[in-house]
């Protein structure tokens, strides 16, 4: 009943114009009614006659669309009665247009459409730009797209690597099956800057900010397609799209119906099984999906001392993670499944979708490793789609289970007060509980109006609310005993009007009405020029802002360990010396803003090269720190100590008005803080050339560049940029040559320094090859035999030595033993295991 009771208010709180939204699409679906419905069942070929798989087929101007799936085969249900073209676009196809396709009520028309090779991006279709469908070329902004056979075609979870060849994307592979990726610069261990969003919801942990990553229910069999936009996307997004947006998209049951297995055995162990299963009866659609995953990670043991601080191996009273009473453990596993039904009306359609997943595996923060154990996801979601309006209601959850912080329970397990406790005893002062609700709501309409030259319009609303306890222990919740609400609101438009055949005009804004900061207004402004078909040149502007979380802002921690405490920044902090005088005051938290200037061509050359280029240049001010140290009563005559602005939540403090431990002890205290300006510039290029029917070359290259620094002396880590100045992919794919598809890629990534509290290090210079390929098998129809192997290939270095004494700390390699070779090693991570060769064989069965 609360569910129902908190998205009723979010739907009244996007506003009586939302209200009406919705009453229209509403009576809209209900408007038309056709006599009668015919099939169109059909096959995709190439020019051999080879099956064509992942080639979209659409139904003249109607919703009424198609995929062929791996033998070429599609079918389009509840097609009304009449004559249509068809369009068929496929990445690495031209496009193609059947004319005279008649449907007769109750029987089937069948067809054969032959497509041909032509610029890989030819034929792309994106939604992340503008959130409506147009061509890739005329999008106003960096979007990469991966189609439904690239992720069909990966092995297990690892469709994620796919990621490895976006254009401006920083990909790290955390482990065996984690990942993170960044874009633009001042990355982190705990980076919330990039958006995750999945089937059209905000798909972060409400408490923290991060992207659900790994946690996402939906498991790969189920996913058709997935967009990168790479930039500030808070015009059309809101919050957290700062630096860009991950959109992921799950399959029709509509147009993806039957049965799929999927079996996958790979190197450490690694497990994979997933099913999906979907169908249609009348107007009717379901489907179910579920994996299994498991697999040894790669491992690395880190010490720790009686603090919770990371420490090299050797140092007096230190422990190693594999000592605790409780060991590290590095068994990485997972369970996620999905389930929808969807109802279809004409146009219209009608969704109700549920999710949960449970991980468990090693994770990495800002001042050690957690070990999750039995975290939870779910969600619940109905969305409702017309020619014209979208809804959207949902419902997401996230538990931590009995995960805990590795830092601390060293620094417990190390502390004589509590060193006796039992191992379930340690884990209990250890753990972060925590469940985090997130409630959603969003109506969009969007509209061609003739009398303004055609111009297409967006415009919408959202309503989000963050529910969060931490089961009164490490959250504001300890001391209010209340759950913490922070709920935004935002309205949003956006305008594309064709001036001339020649040139759009687009314009966005976006305002949004937090309960927690102050409110924040997100223009987008832009200039597409189009001299011919499929070329365009684009000038941009966007401001985006980063907005603060509920763990930056509500953070309370008088007892993180016996001499640290940390606390969330919602009123200020001032820094005081032994002497009381004052050194540093902290103003409360505020967004993070960016505005940025892009300046970009799209073209496809000789119907065989897409070339896709960006200059960004972005101007940032008020960084969001990460978790910092602002004082140190241990740093003898350079002790300081930290007071609160204001207090309303009571911490500790002593007669003198400084924090303390409950102990009475005066603690290293943490917290966020906004700080500094900094001027971001870089290049952002990508190509595809189609060098004959089955071959595919590709290559992507990323330079960034950060000058125009202010900060703050001594708060240098909270403007890190943590990103490669220079970073490369080249990549080829064979296709169709005979029952087998397959590639190579090589990814190379420039040495860069980073630090992020606790974490601090260069990582070396690599490169390394992933190779693919996939067999169909003639005999089983609609089987196929993939393979994969990551870090075939490696040039990597090995023993680095970091030479002593410089500032910042570990900045400087001394030495390193640089070479290549097949099984090399090589880090993407500070204080995260070094990642070498993983193979992976897997069968997958379609019905």
């Amino acid at each position: 009943m609360k569910m129902v009771h908190v998205l009723a208010k979010a739907w009244r709180s996007v506003g009586r114009t939302g209200a009406a939204l919705a009453a229209i699409a509403a009576l809209t679906g209900t408007a038309t009614a056709q006599s009668g419905t015919g099939r169109i069942v059909g096959s995709v070929v190439d020019p051999a006659k080879v099956p064509v798989s992942g080639a979209r087929i659409t139904v003249g101007d109607t919703r009424h669309s198609g995929v062929s799936d791996v033998d070429g085969r599609f079918v389009i249900s509840a097609v009304p009665a009449g004559t249509y073209e068809l369009h068929t676009v496929r990445i690495g196809q031209a496009p193609k247009v059947t004319s005279g396709v008649t449907v007769t009520a109750g029987s089937d028309t069948r067809v054969t459409i032959t497509i041909e090779a032509a610029a890989t991006k030819l034929a792309a279709v994106v939604t992340s730009a503008s959130r409506r469908v147009e061509k890739i070329t005329d999008a106003p902004a960096t979007v990469s797209t991966i189609d439904v056979q690239t992720i069909d075609n990966s092995i297990g979870n690892t469709f994620a690597g796919a990621l490895k060849e976006v254009k401006g994307i920083d990909f790290i592979q955390v482990g065996m099956t984690s990942i993170a990726i960044n874009a633009r610069g001042f990355n982190s261990s705990f980076n919330s800057r990039f958006l995750m969003v999945e089937d059209g919801r905000i798909a972060v942990i409400p408490e923290s900010g991060l992207p659900i990553g790994s946690l996402a229910p939906t498991p790969k069999i189920d996913l058709s397609g997935m967009e990168v936009l790479v930039g500030p996307g808070s015009a059309l997004y809101g919050p957290d799209a700062s630096n860009g947006v991950l959109s992921l998209r799950t399959k029709d049951p509509r147009e993806f119906q039957g049965g799929t297995l999927e079996l996958t055995g790979g190197s450490r162990s690694y497990k994979d099984v997933q099913g999906r299963y979907a169908g249609v009866y009348g107007n009717w659609g379901y489907k179910v999906a579920g994996e299994v995953q498991d697999a040894n990670d790669w491992q690395n043991i880190l010490y720790y001392n009686a603090g919770g601080s990371i420490v090299t191996a050797g140092t007096a009273g230190a422990v190693r993670e594999d000592a605790l009473k409780t060991p590290i453990d590095w068994k990485a596993r997972s369970s996620r499944g999905t389930a929808a039904l969807v109802y279809y009306h004409d146009n219209d359609r009608l969704e109700i979708n549920g999710g949960m997943s449970r991980t468990d595996g090693i994770g990495q923060t800002n001042v050690g490793r957690n070990q999750l154990s039995g975290w939870d996801y779910n969600v619940a979601q109905a969305r409702y789609t017309t020619n014209h309006w979208y809804l959207n209601a949902y419902r997401a959850e996230s538990k931590s289970g009995k995960s805990f912080a590795l830092n601390r329970y060293a620094g417990n397990q190390l502390t004589p007060a509590t060193a006796t406790l039992s191992a379930d005893s340690l884990r209990a002062l250890s753990d972060w509980p925590s469940d985090g609700k997130m409630y959603a709501a969003e109506v969009q309409g969007n509209y061609t109006v003739p009398m303004l030259s055609n111009t297409t319009v967006i415009a919408g609303a959202q309503y989000r609310d963050d529910i969060v306890s931490s089961d009164r222990q490490w959250l504001t919740d300890r001391i209010t005993k209340k759950d913490i609400s922070n709920n935004q609101k935002g309205v949003y438009a956006q305008t594309t009007t064709p001036i001339s055949q020649y040139v759009d005009v687009v314009l966005a804004g976006r305002l949004d009405y937090p309960t927690s900061y102050s409110s924040q207004w997100s223009p987008k402004a832009g200039v597409v020029v189009k001299p011919m078909q499929d070329q365009a040149f684009r000038v941009t502007f966007n401001r985006a802002f980063k907005s603060p979380t509920i763990l930056q802002t509500n953070f309370f921690i008088p007892d993180w360990t016996s001499i640290i405490a940390v606390y969330g920044n919602t009123d200020g902090f001032t820094v005081k010396n032994a002497a009381g005088t004052v050194t540093r005051t902290y103003d409360p938290i505020q967004p993070e803003s960016n505005r940025t200037w892009e300046f970009g061509y799209k073209g496809i050359l000789a119907n065989k090269l897409y070339v896709d280029g960006t200059y960004y240049s972005s101007q940032y001010k008020n960084f969001t720190s990460p978790l910092a140290v602002i004082s140190n009563p241990y740093a003898g005559a350079a002790a300081t100590y930290a007071y609160p602005t204001a207090n309303p939540n009571g911490m500790p403090v002593d007669a003198q008005g400084r924090i303390v431990s409950p102990s009475g002890a005066p603690p290293l205290v943490l917290i966020y803080y906004n700080l500094g300006k900094a001027k971001l510039s870089g290049v952002d290029l990508g190509a595809n050339y189609v060098a004959t029917d089955h071959i595919e070359l590709r290559g992507t290259l990323s330079t960034i560049k950060l000058s125009g620094l202010e900060v703050p002396a001594g708060s240098e880590e909270a403007t890190a940029l943590n990103s490669p100045d220079i970073k490369w992919t080249v990549g080829s794919s064979i296709n169709n040559i005979g029952p087998a598809s397959g590639g190579l890629t090589f990814r190379n990534v420039h040495a860069y320094y980073f630090r992020s509290g606790t974490n601090l290090g260069v990582i070396p210079t690599f490169g390394a090859l992933d190779a693919t390929l996939s067999v169909k098998i003639p005999q089983v129809q609609g089987t196929m035999l993939n393979f994969s192997v990551a870090n075939l290939y490696t040039c990597s270095a090995k023993d680095v030595a970091y030479k002593a004494g410089t500032t910042p700390a570990n900045s400087v390699i001394a030495s390193e033993n640089r070479s290549c070779g097949f099984g090399r090693t090589h880090r993407e991570m500070i204080n995260m295991p070094e990642i070498g060769t993983m193979a992976f064989v897997g069968l997958r069965l379609a019905r």
